[in-house]
């Protein structure tokens, strides 16, 4: 059994509030219609993933209300800015693709070449976002889903891949993702321990951004300046 786990803990450095946001931004892709941006992936999981890894990264400790409804606009702007970037070329159009391929198709690209990738990254220290692949032709790409790979286990007895991530949809959790890498040719048979449907994913560029202070954190910087 080998075991890998990065520094990032989905309870500590994790948003506390859920990914449910009220605003959106629509548009349209070709043969699919009208789409919201704001729900392309279940909200702003992807904002709230680059969020949280901005925070790690600066080592600061992440704003952390229980209630989505106690963020700033400037802080919620921020999340809406992070999602647009979790999005950027060519993520939309390889959600859109990946969705019309076969489970075996999907098992192998994600057992060959995206399992090595996170792995490469995880064995560095580097949580890594994923985009997790949930249903299969063009109809329902909201129900596609961002997360943050923290670790992985893979028991080469069983040919058992465990990814473990942290999900802005179940905060204060550690959810795991389960595949069966024994025939990737004839699928993974994926499953998320929290119960959602999975089909298999690929791994999201990441480039940090410097977060914003947090109210008690200017405050703090203010009075050392009149101090």
């Amino acid at each position: 059994m080998t075991s890998v786990r990065t520094p990032f803990v989905a309870e500590e450095h994790g948003f506390r509030f859920v990914n449910r946001f009220d605003f959106s931004f629509r548009f349209r892709l070709p043969f699919t219609g009208p789409i919201d941006l704001g729900h392309v992936v279940y909200g702003l999981c992807g904002g709230m993933c680059f969020a949280a890894l901005d925070y790690f990264h600066a080592g600061r400790a992440i704003p952390n209300p229980i209630r989505r409804e106690d963020l700033s606009p400037r802080y919620l702007r921020y999340l809406w800015d992070r999602q647009l970037d979790s999005l950027n070329l060519p993520v939309i159009p390889r959600v859109m693709e990946w969705m019309l391929l076969e489970d075996a198709m999907i098992g192998e690209l994600t057992a060959y070449r995206e399992i090595p990738r996170v792995c490469g990254r995880l064995h560095q220290g580097l949580p890594t976002v994923v985009a997790l692949i949930r249903v299969q032709g063009l109809e329902g790409p909201t129900k596609n889903h961002q997360v943050l790979a923290t670790g992985y286990d893979l028991d080469v007895a069983a040919q058992q891949f465990t990814l473990h991530v942290y999900d802005p949809n179940h905060p204060g959790q550690s959810p795991t993702l389960t595949f069966n890498l024994s025939q990737p040719w004839c699928g993974l048979h994926p499953m998320q321990s929290t119960g959602e449907p999975l089909r298999g994913f690929f791994v999201i560029a990441y480039a940090p951004s410097s977060p914003p202070q947090a109210e008690a954190e200017r405050a703090a910087e203010g009075a050392a300046l009149l101090a």
